[in-house]
């Protein structure tokens, strides 16, 4: 099961951010800072650049003090209840890291950047580091400036202190329908199930993912993801063959 764009094609479009002309600090791009050591590492800008340049309609662009934590939500409240906070990714999404996070190593400011693919159990980010020189997209700390990096989908949500939002209804042409070179449809990979006193429950690539938030479902539904009424017994047979998360 994949979603969104594979590693390859997140280069490409990193590649894509690190060729954009963008102010060194202490200079301005919609309302953040310019990065230091390199032009582009910082991650509050490269959020805003790709929320900037691959969304349309009448979004508005959050407004950052500089802390990545923030990210998510300045970008919900700028567009007046257009966007809900989740606490699972999904390809293209917003994300947010609170601050000093032992799990990633955030400092006060937090950290914020894109969910760009999702394939399999694993999530596909795009991310700028303040503070670090590039050192190529696939380098690692301290070289980090601007990344792309894999991450867990069972431990990388609203458990280990992250926060999502959805932009796939504001995507510009050039990124809707992308799914990972896969023939198969989200929607065919991708559902939600539930039963009484079973709750609901995400079904991707035929494992059970736990939803950690009660606004999940609605995050999932609102991208087209189908949801099936099952009976208990058909929910239990149904976890208990396939792997859980």
């Amino acid at each position: 099961m994949g979603s969104g764009l594979t590693k390859n094609k997140s280069k490409d479009l990193m590649n894509k951010y690190l060729s954009t002309s963008l102010p060194s600090d202490p200079g301005v791009w919609y309302g953040t800072l310019g990065g230091s050591p390199s032009a582009h590492s910082n991650c509050t800008l490269f959020s805003q650049w790709f929320l900037k340049n691959y969304t349309k309609g009448d979004v508005q662009l959050a407004m950052p003090s500089g802390n990545g934590y923030e990210m998510v939500d300045k970008f919900i409240g700028a567009n007046g209840g257009k966007f809900s906070k989740s606490g699972t990714p999904q390809a293209f999404s917003l994300f947010s890291i609170s601050p000093k996070n032992g799990n990633y190593g955030t400092y006060d400011a937090g950290h914020t950047g894109i969910v760009l693919g999702i394939d399999g159990n694993t999530v596909i980010t795009g991310e700028a580091n303040y503070g670090a020189p590039y050192g190529g997209l696939d380098a690692s700390y301290p070289n980090n400036g601007t990344v792309v990096m894999t991450r867990s989908l069972s431990t990388f949500n609203s458990s280990t202190g992250v926060t999502f939002v959805n932009l796939n209804n504001y995507l510009v042409d050039e990124l809707k329908n992308t799914d990972n070179g896969n023939n198969n449809t989200e929607e065919e990979d991708m559902f939600t199930i539930g039963a009484d006193g079973r709750g609901i429950a995400l079904v991707a690539g035929g494992i059970f993912y736990s939803l950690l938030d009660a606004k999940d479902p609605t995050s999932f539904w609102n991208t087209g993801i189908k949801h099936y009424i099952v009976s208990s017994k058909t929910f239990d047979a149904l976890q208990e063959r396939s792997g859980r998360l």
